[in-house]
């Protein structure tokens, strides 16, 4: 046979071995199996957190805690039965209070994750609560403190030569 025929038959053969790999149906599991293999750097990483419940940390320091509904391409979030929570970690205290259904535009999450939700009660137990208008009125002055140090600390750097980019939004 010349070469010629001999590569023809060689890729017709690699063409059929192709096509029963590629007929083959995959179960849902082993489709969930095959996604869990890739780390995605996209909002393809959120698709295992829908209809879970989730973390969601704000570039200006708030923190929500809800089900992930739904997302799109530029990572906005739709939470059902959102609570939004403040910790005074060093008084040993936190408030929270219902947001209901909230949207969070994309660009404004620091960080998510699920929750479990057989352990998330537990630190909360050995915490007060105390009114949620009471912690974010201290919130508020914790975080002009903070604001006029960053300031602070800027110019003092930029007294160096050294760009210190800070912004009142990132609370985080």
């Amino acid at each position: 046979m010349p070469a010629n025929s001999r590569e023809r038959a060689q890729s017709g053969q690699d063409n059929k071995r192709q096509q029963q790999h590629f007929s083959k149906k995959i179960s849902e599991g082993e489709a969930d199996l095959y996604l869990d293999q890739y780390n995605f750097t996209t909002t393809a990483a959120i698709v295992s957190s829908v209809d879970r419940k989730i973390f969601v940390l704000l570039r200006d320091g708030r923190m929500l805690f809800g089900v992930l509904r739904t997302f799109d391409q530029y990572a906005n979030l739709i939470l059902q039965d959102c609570v939004e929570r403040i910790y005074f970690s060093e008084e040993n205290k936190y408030a929270e209070e219902d947001r209901g259904i909230f949207m969070i535009r994309g660009e404004n999450v620091v960080m998510l994750g699920e929750v479990d939700i057989d352990k998330e009660d537990q630190p909360l137990d050995a915490m007060e609560r105390i009114p949620f208008k009471e912690a974010w009125q201290i919130k508020q002055q914790n975080d002009e403190k903070r604001f006029k140090e960053e300031t602070h600390r800027g110019k003092e750097m930029a007294r160096h030569g050294i760009v210190y980019d800070f912004h009142k939004s990132d609370m985080y």
